[in-house]
């Protein structure tokens, strides 16, 4: 190993180091048994984390999270996978001007996107639910789909597509049965990324969320303005934990490797 790659890794480990230690401090004071954070803790339990998930306060917005983020990642991943699907028919020309006007919510501050929806909302007379936020989210979602699907259509020859169509396919029967299954992982990792940041979404939500609909960010988000305890501590890390867990199933359905264009060794 040369010089440069030894300091190649120290670097990385560094940096690494740096992004995930917040992490891990929430988690282990998450597990705290004072009723105030404190770090290094006290003790160890996890009563926090029950009680978390006891109170309807929480319980009642975890669910409501997990049920956005499962209509995210559907719609996200129908929607993407078609504008990549149409995207990659036309001319170069306008596919480049087209990607950018698609990817552009990227762009902006999600502020700006969730003040923007949430005014177009009440001109329109449409009353915050759960499906506002699920559309509000899509929007910041579905970039990382078409992303995710144009990297994996440079795979994909176009001659099997046309020998299925010249052998009497339809072109739906093209696509589920020879463009979609050379595709399944980029739609699959889009799906995961999707509710992924669904989860991790608190400004767009909390635009258009009201009392009655109340995501487990939004609700967090209140609730450390006024209290600083281990009960924040564990909301925060079941978010982690559930990202966490998406991530897990991602790497073992699709591979991590993938996702970065790097070969996957044999195991």
């Amino acid at each position: 190993m040369t010089t440069a790659d030894r300091l190649l890794t120290v670097y990385v480990t560094v940096i690494s180091a740096l992004v995930m230690a917040p992490i891990a401090v929430v988690l282990i004071v998450a597990l705290n048994t004072t009723n105030f954070l404190s770090f290094p803790p006290a003790g160890f339990s996890t009563r926090w984390f029950a009680q978390v998930m006891s109170e309807p306060m929480w319980r009642d917005s975890l669910w409501l999270s997990l049920q956005i983020g499962a209509a995210v990642a559907i719609l996200s991943t129908a929607l993407g996978v078609a504008t990549a699907l149409g995207l990659r028919a036309v001319s170069n020309t306008w596919s480049s001007a087209l990607q950018t006007f698609f990817l552009s919510p990227l762009m902006l501050p999600t502020v700006v996107i969730g003040l923007a929806l949430m005014q177009f909302y009440q001109s329109a007379g449409i009353r915050a639910s759960l499906v506002t936020v699920s559309l509000g989210q899509v929007l910041i979602a579905v970039p990382y789909v078409i992303r995710l699907t144009l990297a994996s259509f440079a795979g994909v020859d176009v001659r099997v597509e046309r020998a299925a169509a010249i052998l009497g396919a339809s072109p739906l029967q093209v696509f589920w049965q020879v463009t979609f299954p050379l595709i399944r992982h980029a739609a699959l990792a889009g799906a995961l990324f999707s509710f992924i940041v669904s989860l991790d979404d608190v400004n767009i939500a909390l635009f258009l969320s009201d009392v009655r609909t109340t995501p487990l960010p939004v609700q967090l988000f209140s609730y450390i303005e006024q209290n600083a305890d281990s009960v924040g501590a564990a909301a925060a890390s079941v978010l982690v934990l559930l990202a966490c867990l998406a991530v897990l199933i991602c790497d073992r359905l699709v591979g991590i490797e993938w996702l970065f264009g790097i070969e996957r060794k044999s195991r």
